[in-house]
């Protein structure tokens, strides 16, 4: 070994007895960016177990990293880890608690259990840090709605869509929003903004057609749901509100084909099979609509057994 080298391996041999002596990890080159990293790659690739177990191995080896913790909640969420997941994610915000995005993460995990105050509480706080967080706000939005915060998720969603005027799905939740409210006008031309920005997206379809067949204009609804049917053609709401569409424009044979379809798809849809009933009396077929009737009271009274509780092997 010439001197060169030599001195190149006392060198290394020196800094490895110093990490070590320190309890640092060995070949300090591996630092938590480049974990992090690592773990984010595995994430996007959908490795999610080899993404949990290298993060695992980070957080061990960097505690203090707020990040590292932030993946491995991200990568166990994704994994339907829950409650790890949450875990990670409170302690992400213990070592960091100014990092918007903890919050934000944590959020999701509260919003994918339906704990709409826990979620509201986190995304407030990422709000507070990042008001321009126009996601966040659509979010809070949801969770301020699922809370009967009508009001202030309406306030949320229109600051949303001021900062980010096409952000998909905000138009869909503020049209959801006003429809509760019974603002039927304004709902409309949020699903049609909606329709307009992001037409894959096929419950805008249904929620303006049901709003268009409300108001008598018959041509329009039916077109709602044709569109909405060439993107989902197996969509049960789509079919029943195409068959009522039918149905109030006197194509009985159409109607009747249309609901048959919805109960094809949905064999316990109560409604289609009471609208073909009525259907059938108007085209003065009895025994088809005595069925169809027999067929929902017996629905009903299922769904009576399981609501009381009683419902037993004889009656599943």
């Amino acid at each position: 070994m010439n001197s060169r080298k030599r001195l190149a391996f006392v060198l290394l041999l020196t800094a490895s007895a110093l990490a070590l002596a320190a309890g640092l990890p060995l070949f300090a080159q591996q630092s938590a960016e480049t974990l992090a990293e690592k773990s984010g790659a595995a994430i996007e690739a959908g490795r999610l177990d080899a993404a949990i177990s290298d993060a695992r191995r980070a957080v061990e080896e960097f505690p203090q990293s707020s990040v590292l913790h932030q993946m491995l909640g991200a990568a166990l969420f994704k994994r339907g880890m829950n409650a790890e997941a949450r875990q990670a994610f409170q302690r992400a915000i213990e070592l960091d608690p100014a990092a918007p995005q903890n919050h934000f993460n944590l959020a999701l995990v509260e919003l994918g259990e339906n704990h709409y105050a826990e979620a509201a509480k986190a995304l407030e706080a990422c709000i507070k840090l990042q008001p321009a967080n126009a996601q966040a706000r659509v979010l809070l939005g949801r969770a301020y709605h699922n809370l009967n915060r009508t009001l202030p998720a309406i306030e949320q969603f229109r600051k949303a869509l001021k900062l980010q005027p096409q952000l998909p799905l905000a138009h869909y939740h503020l049209g959801y929003a006003y429809q509760s409210q019974g603002n039927l006008a304004a709902a409309l031309a949020e699903f049609e903004q909606e329709i307009r920005l992001n037409p894959s997206f096929v419950e805008a379809y249904w929620l303006a057609g049901n709003i268009e067949l409300g108001k008598g204009n018959l041509a329009s609804a039916e077109d709602h749901f044709r569109r909405g049917l060439r993107l989902r053609p197996e969509a049960v709401p789509g079919h029943y509100g195409l068959a009522r569409v039918l149905l109030a424009r006197g194509k009985l044979a159409e109607a009747e084909e249309a609901f048959k379809k919805v109960i094809e798809l949905q064999p316990e849809h109560v409604e289609a099979h009471y609208a073909l009933a009525r259907l059938y009396q108007q085209a003065g077929k009895k025994e088809a609509a005595a069925r169809e009737l027999e067929i929902v009271a017996e629905l009903h009274a299922r769904s009576a057994r399981r609501s009381s509780g009683i419902a037993g092997a004889r009656n599943p």
